[in-house]
């Protein structure tokens, strides 16, 4: 048995080498390749204005996401100052919430799929302070699948960041449209 302890990205790729040697697997070629694709998001997006974000781990109560996500966030160009960097998500209230007013908000609830999100929503949109958020009068609220790119630590974390990158500067990162969508006005 391997325990793997990562709280960032250093940390996902320190564990992906102990991996490697646990099981006899040189890991250097899969962390060149992903380096490489976190490179790329962090130089395009180094210069971009940087959104406030807040990244939803938990819906009912509200919880930040935390650990690797913070990080993710500050390298696709964003900011999320409710989110400890590092840390475990903490519990949130609506009204720290609002008054962090985020112009995107990221629904990634830690084990619920996209569909599981989507069934629960209420949960989260028949508050009244949900309606006043910037990001949802602006259309930038978004759901994520949560358990394939940012609830676990692994290399698909790199597409997460990706994802991230698409959501917060579209006119850098072209859409893909995989692994997360935009709530509709009928889903609010």
């Amino acid at each position: 048995m391997l325990a793997l302890h990562a709280h960032d990205f250093e940390g996902m790729f320190s564990d992906l080498r102990e991996l490697g040697c646990a099981l006899g697997v040189d890991s250097a070629l899969l962390e060149r390749e992903l380096r490489a694709r976190i490179g790329a998001v962090t130089r395009r997006a180094r210069g971009l204005r940087k959104k406030k974000v807040f990244c939803m781990e938990w819906l009912d109560p509200l919880f930040t996401s935390g650990h690797w996500v913070p990080e993710m966030v500050a390298m696709a160009g964003g900011v999320d100052r409710l989110a400890p960097l590092g840390k475990d998500s903490r519990r949130v209230g609506w009204a720290e919430l609002t008054a962090y007013a985020p112009e995107v908000l990221i629904l990634m609830p830690c084990g619920f799929t996209m569909k599981r999100t989507k069934a629960e929503l209420g949960a989260v949109t028949s508050r009244p302070e949900w309606a006043a958020l910037p990001a949802v009068r602006a259309g930038e609220a978004y759901l994520a699948d949560g358990p394939s790119y940012f609830n676990g630590a692994g290399p698909r974390l790199v597409r997460g960041l990706e994802i991230l990158a698409e959501i917060l500067h579209p006119r850098t990162f072209r859409r893909t449209w995989r692994g997360y969508e935009r709530l509709t006005n009928a889903e609010k």
